[in-house]
């Protein structure tokens, strides 16, 4: 639906100025024909700049704090209370204060007559448009609970994977922040000690000690240079990465890293399987299903996937055949939906391929830190071991001299 400004005279000649929703300026011509009015100015209507309304895009809160909004949302709407009442008894027990905000300004849009998914859209950050959508079909449906409700499941298994990879990383992250400082530290402390005295045997000096010795000088003697340069290159680096082509190619790169590829794969399939079947489940016809999947999967390279199976099923052409081109989603997924679109039963069988992969997933998280660990002794190794190359080798060469 497109919004349009429209001033027109009415049958009893008076003049009436309003915005209306319609799919093009035709269909507002054939309204006022049929209602005997004049249309004197039609155009397409731009809301005003709006600071607070602006602002609001940027907002956001734990998804723990939306999982709870949304759990205490169900229980209320399945009581029979009603919505605006529901979100004024929430809005009382809620602990954070930018959730707070949300919910009274949600109260406000939808006491002067927004639709609910309206209000929620206003806030791209908190409620992404899998929940919008959701929450649409709820409002076409009748059955905002039950849907609310496919929501909320989804919200907590989302953020149990979330915890689990984090707790995987949480090992490694400690060692490399120790090792880093630890690096750090010798570059600043330890090797101003060795080079000046190196560089009063007036010898030529190997290379790991002529690398730590120009790190050393470039941290201390020319740290506004040092400092200067990295926040450029990570100003440059963020920047390219939040461009579509910089994230695609960062995404590629995820699917290609050892140990994660198969995380990210199958956790972005399992993510595909959830989305789809809670849609698919909740009424939504397949093609917007599929569109709303594609701008929630958090890996483009997936999304770019969906993107084209999507098109081909607008097509006409079935979901796993659409889906058979792409090279990341495995024979045996496409298989299956396969098998469920010919049954009739799609949406078991996305829940069994959901179910399938968040136990393999599930699996391979457990083992990460154990996958890690060799990797980790590898790099400490080769820490230690150019460490004491830099410090040791200059001085076997001075005994070498001396004797």
């Amino acid at each position: 639906m497109i919004q349009y400004r429209v001033k027109l005279v009415n049958e009893s000649g008076k003049i009436i100025d309003s915005v209306v929703n319609a799919e093009n300026s035709s269909q507002i011509y054939d309204q006022a024909r049929d209602k005997n009015e004049c249309i004197i100015s039609l155009k397409k209507y731009k809301e005003p700049f709006d600071l607070n309304q602006f602002q609001n895009k940027f907002y956001r809160i734990k998804p723990q704090e939306l999982e709870n909004f949304t759990a205490q949302l169900v229980v209320m709407l399945k009581a029979g209370v009603s919505l605006i009442e529901s979100l004024e008894t929430i809005g009382v027990e809620l602990e954070s204060e930018k959730m707070e905000e949300i919910v009274k300004d949600l109260i406000k849009k939808i006491s002067g007559g927004m639709i609910f998914s309206k209000a929620l859209s206003h806030y791209p950050k908190v409620f992404n448009s899998l929940y919008v959508s959701m929450v649409k079909v709820g409002e076409t449906t009748g059955s905002m609970d039950t849907v609310l409700e496919h929501v909320r499941t989804f919200l907590h298994h989302d953020i149990a994977v979330k915890r689990k990879v984090k707790a995987a990383m949480r090992y490694p992250m400690i060692v490399m922040s120790i090792l880093v400082i630890a690096f750090t530290a010798a570059i600043v402390f330890i090797i101003p000690q060795f080079s000046s005295m190196f560089a009063s045997a007036d010898m030529v000096l190997p290379l790991p000690t002529r690398i730590l010795i120009f790190l050393s000088e470039m941290i201390t003697t020319y740290w506004a240079i040092t400092l200067s340069s990295v926040v450029i290159i990570t100003t440059i680096l963020r920047f390219y990465l939040n461009r579509p082509g910089g994230a695609y190619q960062f995404d590629t790169l995820k699917l290609m890293m050892p140990v994660f590829k198969h995380i990210v794969l199958e956790s972005s399939i399992a993510r595909f399987a959830h989305i789809l079947e809670t849609l698919s489940k909740s009424g939504v016809k397949i093609i917007k299903a599929l569109n709303i999947t594609q701008e929630t999967i958090a890996n483009r390279v997936i999304s770019n996937d969906i993107k084209k199976a999507t098109e081909k099923v607008s097509k006409g052409i079935s979901l796993a055949e659409s889906l058979s081109e792409s090279k990341h989603f495995p024979k045996m997924t496409i298989m299956m939906i396969g098998a469920g679109e010919r049954s009739g039963a799609l949406e078991a069988m996305l829940a069994n391929v959901a179910d399938q992969y968040d136990t393999s997933v599930d699996l391979k998280i457990e083992g990460l830190s154990a996958a890690i660990e060799p990797l980790l002794t590898i790099i400490i190794a080769a820490f230690l071991l150019v460490f004491a190359l830099a410090i040791f080798l200059p001085m076997w060469h001075m005994t070498d001299l001396v004797n």
